[in-house]
Parts: structure tokens; C-alpha cells; sequence
């Protein structure tokens, strides 16, 4: 399978469409062939619970590259993206995934050894149990302060959620696979963070995915993801 994450960004004066749009996909998803999965999330400021009115992220878990093109070439995608002051779109290769989404697991996963030069996508998704979230926005300017010190391979970092405080998600591109086992498990700030989580049980449902980034079109704050 193949999986796209697009950002999508508003000028000011355009707001309003972009609730338009997400009240219109929560009442009726995307359909189109080979679409598996799908989830619209929005954008939190720097990590952090204050939302960025301005940003959105489409995923969908695809068939094909095929499938996923044929989609972003659709009347219903040029609707949505109408209005935009940006997009951009990365194209996935799932290369690890365990954990569950709405109880599944939507990432076809096919591992195997990855070139020096390949950047890696990290995604991880919660359901953050009520009684722990004092405790886990607690620890999240630590894990935004580590993420800024990553300037050499860190090369596009989202905060998003499918509910406000309550279902968060992460994204992350980095430089190459190497930069993300240096970041997950030798550096103690990170690995004290994710020991607290089963401590403490801060989720009731956790996913984390690995994906090659296998391509990317349009620009990302601005910018064009480095290849």
C-alpha cells in the first residue's frame, strides 16, 4: 500500500472554508477506489493545545500510488483543496507499524533495509486516557524542546489531532533512518518520556508507524521537503 499525508494551509480570509470542509468530511468521508483509511486532523500551534486555524492534514492509506494520484486529480480533492494558500503531499511506504487506530491497525507494513539517503516519516498516534492528561500535556514542551534541537535531521515536524486535547498525533520526517534510532532510543530524554507513558498508562489506544518517504510534491510552510 501506499500512504499520503497533505497539508493543506489558508490564508486568514479563507478560515471559514477550511471548517467548511472538515464539517463536510466528518458527515461524509472521501470515497474513492482504493482508499483504505482516511482521517482529517487538524494542526496544533508548535505541539502545543492551541490550534492553528489556518493548517489541515488529510491521510489516506491507498491501494497504489495509482489509486492515491487518481484521487488528488478528482473534482471532490479540487473542491477541498479550493481556497488553499499552500498544499503539500508525501508519499509513504509503510515499513513499520504496530498499535491500533479506531481498533486497527490501517498500515500494511513492508519491511526491509533502506538506503542511507532515504528520509523516514515517524508517526504516533493516542487516545489519552481523562486522568492522565494533565500528566501528559505536562511533558510536552520537553518533547518540543528536543524536537527543536534536532535542526541537522529533523526536516518537518506536525503536531495534529482528530480531537481537540484528547486524540493527538504526531508526524515527523527525518533527515534518514540512522537520525531516527539516534532520537528514539540514545538519547535519555526521549526514552524517559516514553517510559512514563506505560508507567503511568497514559493511552487507552497507541499506534506507532514507520514509512520510506518515497516522494513529495508542493511545499510545506513555505518550503519544499529536502530530499
Amino acid at each position: 500500500m501506499i500512504v499520503t499525508i497533505t497539508l493543506l494551509r489558508y490564508p486568514p480570509r479563507r478560515w471559514y472554508r477550511a471548517f467548511a470542509n472538515m464539517g463536510r468530511w466528518t458527515m461524509h468521508p472521501f470515497r474513492a477506489d482504493g482508499l483504505r483509511f482516511q482521517k482529517m486532523m487538524g494542526v496544533g500551534r508548535n505541539f502545543g493545545l492551541i490550534p492553528d486555524l489556518s493548517a489541515y492534514v488529510f491521510l489516506g492509506g491507498w491501494s497504489d500510488e495509482k489509486a492515491a494520484r487518481s484521487f488528488f486529480d478528482s473534482e471532490a480533492w479540487s473542491k477541498t483543496a479550493e481556497g488553499t494558500q499552500e498544499t503539500g503531499t508525501l508519499y509513504l511506504q509503510p515499513i513499520r507499524s504496530h498499535g491500533a487506530w479506531d481498533g486497527q491497525n490501517p498500515f500494511q507494513a513492508s519491511p526491509g533495509p533502506l538506503a542511507d539517503d532515504v528520509p523516514v516519516a515517524v508517526l504516533t498516534r493516542a487516545t489519552i486516557r481523562l486522568a492522565a492528561l494533565p500528566d501528559f500535556w505536562r511533558h510536552i514542551p520537553q518533547v518540543r524542546q528536543r524536537l527543536k534541537a534536532q535542526t541537522d535531521d529533523l526536516l518537518l515536524a506536525l503536531g495534529v489531532g482528530e480531537k481537540p486535547v484528547v486524540q493527538q498525533c504526531t508526524i515527523s520526517i527525518w533527515r534518514n533512518e540512522k537520525a531516527v534510532e539516534q532520537f528514539a532510543y540514545r538519547q535519555s530524554g526521549h526514552k524517559e518520556v516514553v517510559r512514563r507513558t506505560r508507567e503511568r498508562r497514559w493511552y487507552s489506544e497507541e499506534l506507532f508507524a514507520r514509512f520510506a518517504v518515497e516522494g513529495s510534491e508542493g511545499t510545506f510552510f513555505g518550503k519544499p521537503l529536502e530530499r
